[in-house]
């Protein structure tokens, strides 16, 4: 698996091969993916096909006093349970806080997330899921009742 880091980059190529990933994929309205596709983080390649993306958009979380990398993902369905959600998380989240370290005036600390995959599912009564390298912390439920977590960077401070 290749990954490939997109977010600020302004790569065609990249945002092509996510459109065309979306569209195949056939779970998003023209309007979500041309919205994503300006969100655009990490593509996992397999072959030179993509087998997943991931997404951001910076979200400033008013409860915890920081800001986040609102963070989600898509993995292709010839390529579900294979943990490439969990290694495209732990990618995105690197390559999030390497550009977090170069742009410090955006005071990202880092990754929000209402889970979804299928493979954290069994986890979802844990507080703090730790798997693959990442803590997902439960910071609070959406109105709609789903877990809203955050991965802290590691060098992450609070003000």
């Amino acid at each position: 698996m290749e990954f490939r880091f997109a977010w600020g980059r302004h790569d065609q190529k990249l945002v092509d091969d996510a459109r065309q990933f979306w569209r195949e994929q056939d779970v998003m309205s023209p309007e979500d993916i041309e919205a994503r596709a300006k969100d655009l983080c990490v593509l996992a390649y397999s072959s030179g096909r993509v087998a997943a993306a991931s997404t951001v958009y910076l979200y400033d979380f008013p409860r915890l006093r920081s800001r986040f990398a609102y963070y989600r993902t898509l993995v292709g369905a010839d390529f579900r349970r294979q943990k490439l959600s969990a290694r495209l998380c732990v990618f995105s989240r690197d390559a999030m806080k390497q550009w977090a370290r170069e742009n410090p005036e955006e005071k990202l600390k880092g990754l929000f997330i209402i889970p979804e995959a299928e493979e954290y599912r069994p986890h979802l009564h844990e507080p703090v899921i730790r798997r693959h390298g990442l803590e997902f912390v439960l910071v609070g439920y959406t109105p709609g009742g789903y877990q809203m977590r955050v991965v802290w960077f590691d060098d992450a401070t609070v003000e």
